[in-house]
């Protein structure tokens, strides 16, 4: 269970959430989205499909499997 981040007020009346910044996929890693599931992946991890004319990437070898 994450921990719920604090809000705190700035003396301008501001309010600020204290939690750290960043992404949640790091700093190196390369991810793209499946066009069916949403889920990110590594692009090792996704193939290349036609759908209505156009090439989306989808999860190797499905999405229910990955």
């Amino acid at each position: 269970m994450q921990k719920v981040p604090s809000t705190k007020l700035s003396s301008d009346g501001l309010r600020y959430q204290a939690k750290a910044g960043g992404s949640p996929f790091g700093t190196s890693v390369n991810t793209r989205s499946c066009f069916k599931c949403g889920k990110h992946r590594r692009p090792d991890g996704l193939k290349s499909v036609r759908i209505l004319g156009r090439s989306e990437l989808v999860c190797k070898p499905n999405c229910e499997e990955a």
